[in-house]
């Protein structure tokens, strides 16, 4: 039986320890490493990407999380780790240090019946996963039973999620005094130009089917009265499975072709899109456990680095996703037990016979 005291527990346990931005992430591990030991695994820390990885058996289910998270950002109504009856809030409660108390949870019952079984948790999942694209072809991954990632799903399975490309797109111009705007070549305003060709694909009429794009982030100019010679753009663009890496670059490189405006393209992040097959056994047997329903999201998570390796994989975990990166994010802290059951009876159902 999954000791909700305990899941409760290490959740504020790891919600009260700060792995955000400026973060040093040893200190995240160290309580993760802390309650692997405290279980009875042997933790290995591998020192270069900050992750550890800890086994109980061999050819068991391996349990994903990440331990970052981003920053806290503003317009919060809600004190970190206050509790509003089952509520708990806080940066990282839902996104994903629920998933890791539940994995944690996990290990305690599954140790007790001598279960097969293995935990990574990383601590670059929300910058570079670097993590997660080193140690996808190892046999950590390629050779564990099923890889469950515990990203925030409300208990339901994810089977599929949209790919990740990150550019950062700059125009150029020529710098003339402010007051003589018509002898310089405004960079900014051959930035808009190229910007309102992309606000189509900011208003989907299916987000999950369709290419989306996120204006997130703008630099131009230095002074008010120097006209702009420089100016660039950063653009989150999300693809579905059915689409490829090498469309997705068409498709940006010709809307930009149509404006007419010369840029500098590149790119700064890619997650690729990743889909597992619903009528798999392992998605059979999660099914069988957490319910029937298998969802698709927009946002991309480790699994699409795992998946390239290892298609018996699958995303699910405490939280709603919508609580991820929000002010006032917070988690259900009833549903951590529940993903720890959950995640037991898993790696019971699929442990080598």
């Amino acid at each position: 039986m999954i000791d909700k005291d305990y899941a409760e527990a290490i959740l504020l346990k790891l919600v009260s320890t700060w792995s955000g931005p400026g973060a040093d992430m040893r200190a995240i591990l160290d309580v993760a490493t802390a309650e692997l030991s405290a279980i009875g695994l042997e933790p290995a820390v591998n020192s270069e990407l900050l992750a550890v990885y800890a086994h109980h058996g061999q050819g068991g289910v391996l349990f994903n999380g990440h331990l970052d998270t981003v920053p806290v950002g503003q317009a919060w109504t809600r004190k970190p780790e206050e509790r509003d009856g089952p509520l708990l809030y806080g940066r990282g409660t839902a996104d994903m240090k629920a998933g890791c108390a539940a994995m944690l949870a996990a290990a305690r019952e599954l140790m007790r019946k001598d279960v097969p079984f293995s935990v990574l948790f990383t601590t670059d999942e929300e910058t570079t996963m670097r993590a997660a694209m080193t140690l996808q072809g190892t046999g950590l991954v390629k050779k564990a039973a099923a890889v469950v990632v515990g990203e925030p799903s409300d208990l339901a399975i994810i089977g599929s999620e949209k790919g990740i490309l990150w550019f950062e797109v700059t125009t150029h111009g020529r710098s003339a005094h402010g007051s003589m705007p018509h002898l310089g070549d405004n960079a900014i305003l051959k930035m808009m130009r190229v910007l309102a060709a992309f606000e189509p694909y900011t208003r989907p009429k299916n987000f999950l089917e369709e290419i989306t794009v996120n204006i997130g982030a703008i630099d131009g100019g230095s002074k008010p009265n120097v006209v702009a010679d420089l100016c660039s753009a950063d653009l989150d663009v999300r693809y579905p499975p059915h689409l490829s890496r090498d469309e997705v670059m068409r498709m940006v490189e010709s809307t930009i072709r149509v404006v007419g405006v010369p840029v500098d393209i590149l790119i700064k992040h890619e997650v690729p899109a990743a889909q597992v097959n619903q009528n798999s056994d392992h998605i059979r047997r999660m099914k069988e456990i957490a319910g029937p329903d298998v969802r698709a999201v927009s946002y991309g998570t480790e699994m699409a680095f795992y998946a390239q390796s290892n298609p018996r994989c699958l995303v699910l975990g405490p939280g709603k996703p919508e609580m991820c990166h929000v002010p006032d994010e917070h988690v259900d802290v009833t549903q951590v037990p529940k993903a720890a059951d959950i995640y037991a009876r898993y790696a019971e159902a699929l442990a080598p016979k």
